[in-house]
């Protein structure tokens, strides 16, 4: 930010924008929160550089929320499944100013805004019924300027530099949410703590570097690890689709039973361009 007589170029230029010197003498802006955010610059920064390195990825489809691995049983041990979905479709509109959720024009959502993005404008009973559960387990606080925020303990944008951070990519989150059950994106939450770095597997031991020695998960290991029955996941897995693409990809190696990785046009641990292999096993458009 520079100076120009005594005033930041923001002041210049926006009405309501003062600017003054503090103790210090250093100059500081106070602008309406109603128009205005902070940001950290040197988290918004290192988020421009995280999304850079996924220049492989093309426009939009760059910008994605982080969860932390580590903390997201906490959630969905007290939310239903199909409340796991809303939650990661509103976890897209989580913005920078202390997880406040926000629209498309960056403006403070709203409950009706919430309502509606979460398409249950028509069923009042079931948005409370999420919306309650969110802010008595503080997923989602009511701040005293009538914004919402979503705990970043469990999601927030902007960089980071962790093993336990899995990142879920907006676009296609809420194309899926589009496509599918809202039960069916709350499994996709319910499995984000166990996707493997380097290969997108869902398995038992996902932080394990030897790629010999992965744990994967078979239908019925990976139900009870998320709290499902297995013939859910039997009969929903297979019919999750965005644009025709596959959710996860079904894997048979010869008599065992199957095994199940990630799109990585949908959630991802790095920030490089998946191997040939991944990216070719989700090169496919569902039948007609």
């Amino acid at each position: 930010m520079t100076k120009y007589q005594n005033r930041t170029e923001e002041a210049q230029y926006f009405s309501g924008v003062e600017t003054y010197a503090d103790e210090n003498g250093e100059l500081r802006v106070s602008a309406p929160a109603l128009t205005h955010k902070v940001v950290n610059i040197k988290q918004a920064e290192a988020y421009k550089a995280e999304k850079t390195n996924e220049k492989w990825r093309n426009g939009r489809n760059r910008d994605f929320t982080a969860s932390n691995m580590r903390n997201l049983h906490e959630v969905y041990s007290v939310l239903t499944t199909a409340q796991c979905g809303y939650l990661m479709l509103l976890q897209c509109y989580v913005g920078w100013k202390d997880g406040i959720l926000v629209n498309s024009d960056d403006s403070p959502m709203s409950k009706s805004d919430m309502k509606t993005v979460l398409q249950l404008d028509k069923k009042p009973r079931t948005f409370y019924d999420f919306y309650n559960a969110c802010v008595a387990n503080d997923i989602i606080n009511e701040n005293n300027d009538g914004t919402y925020a979503v705990n970043e303990r469990y999601h927030f944008r902007g960089a980071f530099d962790d093993q336990f951070v899995i990142k879920s990519y907006t676009t296609k989150v809420k194309r899926v949410y589009r496509e599918v059950k809202a039960a069916d994106i709350g499994l996709i939450y319910r499995m984000l703590p166990y996707v493997h770095m380097e290969t997108n597997a869902l398995c038992a031991n996902p932080y394990e570097q030897n790629p010999k020695a992965i744990s994967w998960f078979n239908r019925k290991e990976l139900a009870e690890a998320i709290g499902v029955n297995p013939d859910t996941l039997g009969r929903r897995l297979p019919k999750m689709t965005f644009d025709g693409e596959y959710v996860c990809a079904r894997i048979k190696v010869g008599s065992e039973p199957e095994r199940y990785t990630f799109n990585p046009s949908v959630v991802y641990r790095q920030n490089k361009k998946p191997d040939d292999t991944l990216q070719s096993m989700f090169n496919v458009k569902k039948r007609k």
